[in-house]
């Protein structure tokens, strides 16, 4: 879904508000957010929470910055380091999430 969405030509224009920035950026953060989580519950039941973590946290970025280079290849798109730190935003703020989540069903039982 990030690759189909990132391959939408631009529009050409970056002329835009405040609000469509932080709009478009957020939607960064949400969706590395999905796919780092997503990513360690593919693997969590194979590795402990530490590798499980680390290893969705690199594979995930990774594929931010590939997407990126992969943005310079689409039509009035272009592929930034910014872009990239605001991916590593929703896979840190995965990472935290899924260690506050089990100490929080670990203080459940």
């Amino acid at each position: 879904m990030i690759f189909l969405l990132s391959s939408i030509k631009g529009s050409g224009d970056n002329t835009y508000s405040l609000f469509y920035f932080i709009e478009r950026k957020s939607f960064h953060v949400i969706e590395y957010f999905i796919l780092a989580s997503l990513i360690y519950y593919a693997l969590a039941r194979s590795f402990s929470i530490k590798k499980s973590l680390l290893l969705a946290s690199i594979t995930a970025l990774l594929y931010a910055a590939s997407d990126e280079w992969h943005q310079t290849f689409v039509f009035s798109r272009d592929g930034t380091v910014r872009d990239v730190a605001i991916d590593l935003m929703g896979i840190i703020i995965a990472g935290i999430f899924i260690l506050k989540f089990r100490k929080w069903k670990k203080g459940k039982r």
